[in-house]
């Protein structure tokens, strides 16, 4: 897990909100440039290609009225994201922008399906890369210990009272950890049983004080000037 731990991981990237959009090549190449890890979030296009982005339809960042498996992956490459010349990237593209030069984290969502899965082990098995994988959902965590255990997995988590015990079968390399949960002592009993604890999302300086002391790692947007 070093890889993980060494730098400060922009979720969604580095972005600015402005110019530089969450997801976007653009954002991975700015975290890239300030030596940074990357949080990233995928989803399925109508055509089974693995697309990074958060939501499921297109009306927040896009302003349409779709879900994204509705469109096939040429349909998603026409659009911009909120105005910009930002545009939204699939998996084997951000894979070919990074190149191994800085540690990944990708997202994949809830609600279990092993499409993606299956479809994610096709595309990361020839990248030569450090890549770790991470999701709320309990059968994501126990569908990689059993079919790609030689992958990096993580469970995400806002739960006040999850336990060592209930997740010691899971086979994880790591606990993320809603920040406002970090110093509760059932999470921090799990990080003395050597389960590192990454913290989310960090973005004022009060909650980057707090994982400085309970946290292995942050996750992070907006407070890239006072982290670097």
């Amino acid at each position: 897990m070093s890889p993980f731990l060494d730098r400060p991981i922009a979720h969604r990237g580095l972005h600015d909100k402005k110019l530089i959009i969450e997801n976007s090549l653009e954002a991975f190449e700015n975290a890239m440039k300030h030596n940074l890890a990357i949080e990233c979030d995928i989803v399925l296009s109508k055509d089974k290609e693995i697309i990074v982005f958060h939501d499921y339809d297109l009306k927040r960042m896009c302003g349409i009225n779709s879900k994204i498996n509705d469109l096939s992956t040429n349909e998603i490459r026409k659009l911009k994201l909120l105005d910009t010349d930002c545009k939204i990237p699939s998996l084997d593209e951000m894979l070919h922008l990074v190149d191994g030069q800085t540690p990944i984290l990708i997202e994949i969502k809830s609600g279990f399906n092993p499409e993606i899965e299956e479809r994610l082990i096709e595309i990361i098995r020839a990248y030569n890369g450090e890549i770790a994988l991470q999701s709320f959902d309990y059968k994501m965590c126990e569908w990689f210990k059993i079919n790609a255990p030689f992958y990096k997995t993580g469970l995400i988590t806002s739960n006040d009272n999850i336990d060592f015990k209930e997740i010691s079968h899971l086979g994880i390399n790591f606990l993320a950890v809603d920040v406002e949960k970090i110093s509760i002592r059932n999470i921090q009993s799990i990080r003395k049983n050597n389960i590192p604890l990454l913290t989310w999302t960090i973005n004022n300086t009060e909650k980057y004080n707090l994982s400085k002391k309970f946290a292995d790692n942050i996750i992070f947007e907006d407070i890239h000037n006072e982290i670097s």
